[in-house]
């Protein structure tokens, strides 16, 4: 069964996460060198073919495999499976399988999902029903999550004392939390303490000064708490979607969300009401982050654009304008941003397998650029601003030089599965505020440094 769901090139990881329990789902990672969460990756030789051969149909289904890949794009990959499908390409029967699961993901009409799928199991590999899209993505929203255990979103502050996590759990856990970790703690009772919430967390932040916290989940649900004070701030309902990036800035009395819609959305921290709504993107908004001096704001979309924006503050109110902007600095969703100590420089990591230095002046330029075998999603520099930290789904945490992109040291986070050790993807890293180690979360959900010379 497996080497046949191996052909299907969309999902089948979370596919077996769904359906064929925690024990099968390893059992594959374990055996696949290549293993990329969520989606499979694209034919390796796809931008070789598409230059080659770009009227083939079968060239349609490759582009459809990176607009899903690189930028979670459900309607260009529809278009281009359907131009294909429809013009009779059977070269590969997987493709009718994605075609019905993207349906399903986009919530067409059950008539429409119901035709995909006779035309799947007409023209498809015979599987078993329950791995049927209309059972597998019932009520799922797109991107699936991660694999169980896995942590994508973990966040300090500048100083060190506090840092927050939301690692994945199964679909069925009752209660997902968040976890903040109170590194400066004097008792250990006092040195973690959870937020629980009904749905999995899609975004979490802590403010520079460690004092706020910030997280989102599905549906739309955003939760502000004062961590000093120990005191809830606000439950807020994002009316555009769930949000996928969030910060506080409470020096300005100001949070900050990106959502599905777009928006970047400005919330005033003493009253909880929304201030102000920029559409910031064309698609999902999917990254945020504060220059350390609280002057600039960077986000990041699904179609690879970054923009800086100026924030401005005049008798008490809180102004964004866009300052500058980079069109495509990638070819995949932008999955995290961080402004470097001396806010000149700012880094960007994605799911086109790279992550980049920016210099930002009069304008933003490139400076350097850094590579993994898989999409990048953790992303920190050093307090000292001379190194760079990457962790990737090709289960990496890698080191860099900030100036040249020289790669320094390369570490590898592993699980033990009956008695062996096996790597395992790395969704976020941080560094440590001496700059002198790399920080990450084991599938556990315990904090794991790395010292590096």
């Amino acid at each position: 069964m497996i080497e046949v769901l191996q052909k299907y090139r969309i999902l089948c990881i979370v596919t077996l996460a769904f359906v064929g329990g925690a024990s099968y789902e390893l059992s594959y990672v374990e055996s696949t060198s290549d293993f990329v969460a969520g989606i499979a990756a694209p034919n390796p030789a796809a931008d070789v073919l598409l230059e080659l051969y770009p009227q083939r149909l079968s060239s349609k289904c490759l582009e459809a495999d990176r607009a899903l890949y690189l930028k979670y794009d459900l309607q260009t990959a529809k278009q281009n499976l359907e131009e294909a499908l429809t013009n009779n390409f059977k070269d590969d029967p997987s493709y009718f399988y994605n075609y019905a699961t993207i349906l399903m993901l986009l919530g067409e009409p059950a008539e429409v999902v119901d035709e995909a799928v006779r035309q799947w199991r007409r023209n498809g590999i015979p599987v078993q029903d329950e791995y049927d899209p209309r059972i597998i993505y019932k009520g799922v929203t797109f991107p699936l999550p991660l694999e169980e255990g896995a942590t994508q979103l973990l966040t300090k502050s500048l100083d060190g004392r506090r840092i927050a996590m939301a690692p994945e759990m199964a679909v069925e856990t009752p209660a997902k939390f968040a976890r903040v970790n109170h590194l400066f703690a004097t008792t250990s009772a006092n040195r973690t303490s959870d937020v629980a919430a009904p749905s999995r967390f899609t975004a979490l932040n802590l403010s520079h000064d460690g004092s706020h916290l910030i997280s989102a989940n599905e549906g739309g649900a955003i939760t502000i708490i004062d961590l000093d004070k120990q005191e809830f701030l606000y439950r807020l309902k994002n009316a555009t979607g769930d949000v996928f990036a969030a910060a506080t800035i409470p020096s300005l009395n100001l949070a900050l969300t990106g959502d599905r819609s777009g928006n970047l959305k400005l919330w005033n921290l003493e009253s909880g009401q929304m201030a102000a709504v920029i559409q910031a993107a064309d698609r999902t908004l999917s990254s945020i982050a504060v220059s350390t001096d609280n002057s600039m704001l960077a986000t990041g979309d699904w179609d690879g654009n970054i923009k800086v924006w100026k924030i401005s503050s005049a008798e008490g109110a809180s102004n964004v304008h866009l300052h500058k902007t980079v069109t495509a600095a990638h070819q995949g969703v932008i999955t995290n941003l961080v402004f470097g100590p001396n806010d000149q420089t700012l880094a960007s990591a994605s799911r086109d397998h790279t992550a980049t230095i920016w210099k930002i002046g009069t304008e933003i330029s490139k400076s350097t650029t850094v590579r993994h075998l898989a999409p990048v999603y953790g992303l920190d520099i050093s307090p000292d601003g001379q190194l760079l930290a990457t962790s990737s789904v090709d289960q990496k945490i890698k080191v860099w030089t900030v100036e040249t992109g020289e790669q320094r040291n390369q570490f590898v986070v592993h699980r033990t599965l009956e008695g062996k050790q096996i790597s395992i993807p790395v969704y976020s890293v941080l560094f440590s505020v001496d700059s002198k180690e790399v920080i990450t979360v084991s599938d556990q959900q315990e904090l794991t440094r790395f010292r590096y010379q």
